[in-house]
């Protein structure tokens, strides 16, 4: 009887309870959650290039292996020189017996250099940009130096340093699994580049080039006529190791709006391009539905 007693007390103070509570409301998707790009790449931002504001992000200070991405820090510190008068596009480049052998070295891409040849700072340069010679980093990385590509890379760390980047640097050339940079460092880098030296968007934006006989094509899809073509896209610089994956940083203008797209750790080319364009798409959405909403605003001032 006591038990009886105790069991119906129970079930009136369950119905209470049910007849008394609140329902919670599911959160509106567009507007309590983040939007998606549906990246498949780990490491990810796209940014403003006017302000450096980053627009979507993903993982973005996490440090990712960035492969041939490397090669920007490489070319930044070349046109630093440059702007310094310590160089020119004319200086003429010898070659170690180390980087003419790593020029034939059929598991890097490269263009082919002799020990008993000098090559000027432009043809260099081409090299990096279209075709991503890594002889050509180590070359420019020993002379710079006065060293080894292992002494070029402290170099490099100091320049990260002093720009304030969230990165390390093994070697000129980006072959070796110990370079690491975050996405929105990579993108930071490479603003700055575009910001103090514009004239290397005419190396980025070369989809073939001759060198001394052979043509090359460029390792960038999203620029025109590539298979991955992108309206707008004028470089900036792909990579790929089996430690970094796939990635790309990749630029684009679309009226007086440019964006800045890093993608890191793909799974496959498509899918590097692919998140690239999808970043770029998202970021100059995001630019020029402000400037169509400051234009509005205007109207009632």
């Amino acid at each position: 009887m006591k038990i009886s007693r105790l069991l119906a007390l129970w079930l009136l103070l369950l119905v209470f309870a049910a007849c008394n509570k609140t329902i919670v409301p599911e959160p509106n998707p567009e507007t309590n959650r983040p939007v998606s790009l549906g990246l498949s790449c780990q490491g990810a931002i796209v940014i403003d290039a006017a302000t450096g504001e980053a627009l979507y992000s993903l993982s973005s200070d996490f440090t990712f292996v960035p492969a041939s991405m490397t090669k920007v820090m490489t070319m930044y510190i070349v046109f630093d020189h440059i702007e310094k008068g310590y160089l020119s596009f004319e200086s003429q480049i010898p070659v170690s017996s180390y980087a003419a052998s790593r020029s034939v070295n059929p598991g890097e891409s490269n263009v082919p250099l002799n020990e008993s040849l000098t090559y000027s700072v432009d043809e260099m340069i081409c090299a990096l940009c279209v075709v991503s010679a890594n002889a050509c980093a180590v070359a420019l990385g020993e002379y710079l130096s006065g060293g080894t590509e292992k002494d070029f890379a402290v170099i490099m760390n100091r320049y990260a340093d002093s720009l304030g980047l969230n990165a390390h640097y093994d070697d000129a050339s980006g072959l070796s699994a110990k370079n690491g940079i975050s996405p929105r460092s990579m993108a930071d880098l490479t603003r700055d580049f575009i910001k103090r030296f514009p004239h290397i968007l005419k190396y980025t934006s070369l989809t073939r080039w001759n060198f001394r006989g052979t043509v090359y094509g460029a390792t960038n899809g999203l620029l025109p006529g590539q298979s991955y073509y992108y309206n707008g896209c004028d470089g900036f610089k792909t990579g790929y190791t089996s430690a970094a994956g796939l990635c790309i940083t990749a630029t684009a203008q679309l009226a007086d709006k440019r964006v800045i797209a890093v993608v890191m750790k793909a799974p496959n080319s498509y899918m590097r391009y692919r998140d690239a364009a999808n970043l770029m798409d998202y970021g100059l959405s995001v630019l020029m539905n402000r400037t169509t909403a400051q234009g509005i605003q205007s109207l009632f001032l």
